[in-house]
């Protein structure tokens, strides 16, 4: 006669974790044990036997009991742990550990499984949030700094004749004498130096400031092991161009002067918006992470340092470093740069979550416009036909990702509309009651 089922248990543990107890009756551990065999007759060759045909207790004798039982939990637990998840209403976003036990009666099986869960989040009244917005403004004097900045950059150098040099002014060097710990400084090597650039140390910097072409001088660095001995062959300055229609048509495709100051009025407009734009975003953010509750397991914060890793390691690799010559260069290991990655990793974690939580309250939808200029974008990106594009996140969950995404940042601007007054507090569907404590689906947390 079968055994009756028992009612598993569950608790909750700090750290958005929960343990499972779960009850296997007898039966139900015999059954597994006879799926067991039955798949370890037909892969296990016993001598003397055919595949297959070989009697339970022989092939209990040939590969031992433990085999065989360890063939039944490879199965049984997890079927059991899933059954068990599905009746709590757990959402999983890790692998569990098991740890299984005998009961004191020695009859079935006593399953403790631990794992890691979606946490709880509670709500902050976002519909209440004030954050006040900047308006960037595009002075004339900002204009003046950037065409001063490409003038700069368009300059070249014309010899100072016998003028003495200053700062901000090049002096070609010919080194007569340096300690030899200073590699830059080679006797007999010629330097063009910018006085006060920072490229020599600054004793020396100061001693060819005021020098003029046929000078000798001598400085003593603190941290040399001797005196530093130049003869300056040359004084040259930085001669700019004229800010006229010529210079606007040499660094532009503007014809004046006039229409590249239009041009950089523009273009820093559009610059100051965006950043002021992210800053609002951040501090929207930074509110109301404040006041969202939401304790996440250890197992989801480590998952996003590896994605902050491996950015990481994306940009190195795109600028020709490897990991370990950046790791060389910040003097210290790999262990030291997670920790330093942690903190935007778990604020990359709660903010998904929490733009999660404002989407699901206020049942934001995607229409499939909005789903394929957003394929287009990308493909345009990429460089790739949207429709191929579009395929290939199908076939795997990048569509489902992107769906996520989008909304995400359909709830984000919502948020800044919201808390920077842009949108009357009741131009949106009504939200969840804030303050309240809501168990995400599991769906989100993937």
């Amino acid at each position: 006669m079968a055994t009756a089922p028992v009612k598993n248990a569950y608790r909750t543990e700090p750290g958005s974790r929960a343990v499972l107890e779960i009850e296997i009756a007898e039966d139900e551990v015999g059954r597994a044990m006879d799926r067991a065999f039955a798949t370890l007759v037909q892969r296990v060759q016993v001598p003397g036997f055919r595949r297959g045909k070989a009697p339970r207790a022989v092939l209990e004798r040939h590969v031992g009991t433990e085999t065989l039982r360890e063939e039944a939990l490879k199965k049984l637990l997890p079927e059991r742990y899933a059954k068990a998840v599905a009746e709590a209403g757990l959402s999983p976003v890790a692998p569990p550990s098991f740890e299984v036990k005998e009961p004191a009666e020695g009859k079935g099986l006593h399953l403790i499984a631990t794992v890691d869960v979606y946490p709880q989040v509670t709500v902050p009244d976002y519909r209440t949030l004030r954050v006040a917005a900047e308006n960037p403004t595009v002075t004339d004097e900002d204009v003046e700094r950037v065409l001063e900045d490409l003038r700069a950059r368009h300059g070249h150098l014309v010899s100072a004749g016998d003028a003495a040099a200053r700062r901000g002014d090049f002096v070609l060097l010919n080194v007569k004498r340096a300690p030899q710990e200073m590699k830059r400084l080679q006797p007999g090597k010629e330097l063009l130096v910018e006085v006060g650039g920072g490229l020599l140390p600054a004793e020396v910097e100061a001693a060819v400031e005021g020098a003029r072409p046929g000078d000798e001088r001598t400085a003593q660095p603190a941290e040399a092991g001797g005196p530093v001995e130049v003869h300056v062959l040359d004084v040259r300055r930085k001669e700019l161009p004229p800010l006229d229609d010529a210079f606007a048509r040499t660094v532009s495709d503007q014809s004046t002067l006039a229409a590249l100051r239009d041009l950089l009025r523009d273009r820093l407009g559009r610059e100051r918006a965006s950043a002021a734009e992210r800053d609002l975003r951040a501090r929207v953010v930074d509110a109301l992470l404040a006041q969202a509750r939401i304790d996440l397991p250890e197992s989801m914060v480590l998952h996003e340092v590896e994605h902050v890793l491996d950015d990481l390691v994306g940009r190195l690799r795109s600028g020709g470093l490897s990991l370990e010559t950046y790791l060389r260069s910040q003097e210290k290991d790999e262990a030291a740069l997670r920790a330093d990655l942690r903190p935007a990793a778990e604020r990359r974690v709660r903010t998904r979550i929490l733009l999660d939580e404002v989407a699901r309250h206020e049942a934001l939808t995607l229409t499939e416009e909005e789903i394929s200029t957003a394929i287009e974008k990308l493909a345009e990106e990429a460089h790739e036909d949207p429709g191929k594009l579009q395929a290939r996140l199908a076939q795997g969950e990048g569509l489902a990702g992107l769906r996520e995404h989008l909304l995400r940042q359909k709830a984000m601007t919502m948020l800044v509309a919201l808390a920077s007054g842009a949108q009357a507090a009741g131009g949106a569907p009504p939200a969840a009651a804030p303050g309240t404590a809501i168990e995400t689906p599991g769906e989100s947390a993937r």
